[in-house]
């Protein structure tokens, strides 16, 4: 039976695609971390199945990450005639407010609420406003939240 050509079996058997864990996959290229001074783009394109981390670009200050299983289910958006502003809460040993500010960014909040972006860029240079759509981030201020006691 195994010589007859059961296409479904003996890709099951036989898998030519790459192994995991080798970073070769269809999904690599997009969750790969961007190299420094690489053209700017404000964030990854989205995972096709949630992620496990969250990385924020922040240029000069390096990157900084947070597990989604540690994001708090109290997430905001919110709009201005200044842009927009997404904060995020993530509770581990410390509590971290991540706050990110920038134009267009509703499909950046939906895709971290999913837990399908990989990474997020700050720009570092005075870009236009975020011409035909594209998001463009300004900010992201990262801080400690004390706990109550």
């Amino acid at each position: 039976m195994h010589g007859q050509g059961n296409s479904f079996l003996d890709g099951l058997l036989n898998p030519t695609g790459p192994k995991p864990g080798t970073g070769t996959g269809p999904d690599a290229e997009d969750s790969e971390l961007p190299a420094p001074g690489s053209p700017y783009l404000a964030h990854a394109r989205a995972a096709n199945k949630p992620v496990y981390a969250l990385h924020c670009l922040l240029g000069a200050q390096g990157v900084k990450s947070f597990e989604y299983v540690q994001k708090d289910s109290h997430s905001e958006f919110l709009a201005s005639d200044q842009g927009q502003v997404i904060r995020l809460r993530f509770a581990g040993t410390k509590i971290w407010e991540v706050t990110i500010g920038g134009l267009n960014l509703w499909r950046l909040y939906d895709l971290i609420g999913q837990h399908r972006m990989p990474w997020i860029r700050q720009s570092d240079r005075g870009f236009p406003a975020g011409k035909d759509g594209e998001t463009l981030i300004q900010a992201i201020a990262i801080k400690e939240i004390e706990r109550e006691q």
